[in-house]
């Protein structure tokens, strides 16, 4: 799964096999001192590309905008793209129905195949209307003229609905060629040689100036371009060479490619080291077939190809399994995450090779050494009976160190990251975080209709508006105050109506009153705003956004709109103007809150039949953040789990061919005297060190990892572990090993001690 899983991310856009010589057209910036690539342009500059070309051969533009679709008696939100059609030209788009003859028309569309199955299901789609309603509230009917085929998944550009770029209307948007115009686009352009692209760029130059005059809060340095090829691994935040401002479907490849390989490659050392400690142990039983083998003419070569095929045999009827278990989580794997990761088994040659490569590379790294140590041995030492193997040797050792270890690493981890998500399921994010929904509304005349048609409902709490949702589409901004400037959250939101709905306090001042004077002239500021800025008595202090100037007359406590991953920023509430409101907020119950979420939504197709339900819970804005917990959790006990069992099996292996080793030297003591408790404490005391130094080792790297690198970079707000995950991890391993090697032990210390003196 975690090689499909890279894949996947590795083939991103191999489908657009005649992209070669198409590149994307970028924007160079300098942000807070360094350098940014951002992968949009201003549209007069695109537009200007389109008259004389400016070196490049072709150039297809490319944007997208929301709409709204009416469908007999339904309405739903959806994207639609505007490019030129050249685009189909660059990158491979193949039809499933209809052709593109009419694409430049200005009411011709083409739409994705689940978009034909959503609308017209059972229906050839090619000749069907739709009508797409824009922001402004205008109608426009469409024919489709195409269906495309499915366009796979790792693909940087997506549509379901794209037509003619001249069909684009952006409401209140200047001409297109004016360098007023502050719409940026994505802009592909066709060149003929790599040498082409200093021309392209030298003579885009002159642009700058315009734009810039007319530009001041985003101010550009120069332009390049960047081979198609290269988008892919360049839209990663977490990664190196990160393009910023794509509108392009995404390729994470940081967390969601290497923890997954990490956690395989894990296990499979893990089961490499269990699986030599295991061979050695059990190879005792092989001795004299290796003597005889030897003394009618055996090379010591082909003893170690026979192991060694033994074991890669061994490994491909084990690999064939993890491809039926494959083919068991896919589906699952589908749901949780909405990408499709099987295989083409027809085209990807490249997983057969890794199919027949890990097994085969796992069984000669598994094999190599038990097979070079157990052909070594003298025949005639064999067959004398004065050869048998060790119980155990410092190489054995330390691989049964490095299993127990990571398990403790493992069972740390994951007890560690149990804590954290319950702590915070019960955290005190300082709002109703739990209890509050949010349905987006698009003008003042739908939030009056909804908010009162909801205020008879019982189970509401409280109802108000806002211009901007905290922790929805707040921004950031540069607060100016007289001790100097810093970064700040800011968010217009409705009056006290709002932070009592919300659940926010005011621990200082007062709260806004309804009027111009506190719209246009006041703020409140959060807790950690005051102490950033040094003010020990805030009321009535000033400070400048945007170049106006506003009177601190409140303190508002410090929520955590982000959840618990970062510091609690600098914050200012601006009081939003009723007409301004884009958000009805409600508070109920926490535990009626579903309950209440679909009397919303089921008044709102009352209030508002002709335009698409949007809503979300509050909590819906740390989801990922949740997400994120679990997935830690599981994946640091699914790892224990297995690293544990198989620890336990190796140890359990070498226990017994300790035991078979010192046989004789187990019924002496026992004719002397010994007892069962001392019997024991000879088998296991070099492995209790083991288990004891295993735990030690886990410990330290667990504490390291989860504090040093969890809780430092991840979680700002966490839990204190203590020694708990620490103590229990220890007990786990020492029951997990008494359980499963006890028994071994304990026949071996109340054997009849004759029966093992009698023994050959």
């Amino acid at each position: 799964m975690a090689y499909l899983n890279y894949n996947y991310r590795a083939k991103f856009d191999q489908n657009h096999t005649n992209a070669r010589n198409v590149y994307r057209l970028n924007s160079e910036r300098t942000v807070d001192g360094s350098k940014q690539t951002w992968g949009v342009v201003p549209l007069p500059l695109a537009q200007t590309m389109q008259k004389d070309f400016a070196g490049a051969e072709r150039i297809a533009r490319l944007s997208s905008a929301s709409v709204i679709v009416k469908h007999k008696d339904a309405s739903f939100d959806e994207r639609i793209h505007y490019t030129d059609k050249a685009l189909f030209d660059f990158f491979n788009f193949p039809l499933k129905y209809g052709n593109l003859s009419g694409f430049n028309k200005s009411d011709q569309i083409i739409i994705s195949p689940s978009l034909a199955d959503k609308y017209f299901p059972k229906q050839m789609p090619v000749g069907q209307s739709l009508t797409l309603i824009g922001a402004d509230g205008s109608n426009k009917v469409y024919t489709v003229i195409a269906v495309t085929e499915k366009i796979p998944e790792n693909s940087s550009i997506q549509f379901d609905i794209i037509t003619a770029f001249e069909n684009r209307i952006a409401v209140g948007e200047v001409q297109a060629d004016n360098w007023a115009n502050a719409t940026r686009i994505t802009t592909f352009v066709e060149l003929k040689n790599e040498q082409a692209a200093r021309l392209v760029t030298a003579n885009l130059m002159p642009s700058l100036a315009p734009h810039n005059s007319n530009h001041k809060d985003w101010l550009l340095e120069g332009f390049s371009l960047q081979p198609f090829s290269d988008l892919a691994t360049s839209s990663d935040i977490d990664m190196s060479g990160y393009v910023y401002g794509s509108q392009l479907n995404s390729n994470p490849r940081g967390v969601l490619v290497i923890v997954p390989v990490i956690m395989s490659i894990f296990i499979l050392i893990i089961t490499c080291f269990n699986f030599t400690n295991v061979s050695i142990a059990f190879a005792s039983g092989r001795l004299k077939e290796i003597g005889v083998r030897k003394v009618i003419g055996g090379l010591r070569r082909e003893l170690v190809w026979q192991f060694l095929t033994e074991n890669i045999i061994l490994c491909l009827l084990a690999s064939t399994l993890g491809l039926l278990f494959v083919s068991l989580l896919a589906p699952t794997m589908i749901e949780l995450t909405g990408i499709d990761l099987s295989p083409d088994l027809n085209k990807d040659f490249g997983f057969w090779i890794f199919l027949l490569l890990v097994p085969v590379v796992s069984a000669i790294c598994s094999g190599l050494y038990p097979a070079l140590y157990v052909s070594s041995f003298q025949p005639v030492r064999i067959l004398k009976g004065k050869t048998s193997l060790g119980s155990s040797n410092r190489f054995t050792r330390f691989l049964l160190l490095a299993q127990f270890s990571l398990s403790c690493f493992a069972l740390v981890v994951g007890i560690v990251m149990t804590q954290n998500a319950a702590f915070q399921q019960k955290a005190d994010f300082g709002y109703a975080i739990n209890e509050v929904a949010v349905v987006q509304v698009n003008n003042a005349q739908e939030y009056r209709a909804l908010s009162q048609a909801v205020q008879s409902n019982v189970e509401i709490k409280s109802v108000a508006g806002s211009a901007q949702q905290i922790g929805d589409d707040s921004y950031t901004s540069t607060a100016r105050t007289k001790s100097g400037e810093l970064q700040a959250q800011i968010a217009q939101v409705g009056g006290q109506e709002y932070l009592n709905t919300m659940g926010i306090r005011v621990v200082d001042g007062r709260q806004f009153h309804s009027g111009e004077a506190d719209t246009d002239q006041s703020i409140l500021v959060n807790q950690t705003f005051v102490a950033r800025s040094g003010f020990k008595q805030p009321i009535g202090q000033q400070v400048t956004l945007d170049s106006a100037n506003y009177t601190i007359i409140g303190v508002v406590n410090d929520y955590k709109e982000f959840g618990l991953h970062d510091i609690v920023p600098p914050c200012i509430l601006r009081l939003a103007r009723p007409d301004d409101y884009k958000y009805v907020v409600v508070r109920a119950d926490r535990e009626k809150l579903s309950k209440v979420t679909k009397y919303l939504q089921e008044t709102w197709h009352k209030v508002a039949s002709n335009v698409p339900y949007r809503a979300f819970l509050q909590s819906d804005l740390i989801e990922k953040e949740l997400r994120m917990t679990q997935a830690f959790k599981s994946i640091s006990f699914f790892l224990a789990i297995v690293t544990l069992l198989l620890s336990a099996s190796g140890l359990f292996a070498q226990i017994s061919l300790n035991i078979d080793k010192r046989s004789k030297e187990i019924g002496m003591r026992k004719v002397l005297g010994a007892s069962v408790l001392q019997i024991i404490a000879l088998v296991n005391h070099r492995f209790v060190r083991i288990l004891l130094l295993s735990f030690v080792v886990g410990a330290v790297f667990g504490y390291l990892f989860t504090s040093k690198f969890i809780f430092r970079f991840i979680f700002k707000y966490h839990p204190v572990a203590g020694p708990g995950p620490y103590i229990i991890t220890l007990l786990t391993v020492i029951l997990c090993c008494v359980l499963i090697i006890g028994s071994k032990v304990y026949n071996a210390a109340t054997a009849n001690p004759i029966e093992r003196l009698r023994a050959d």
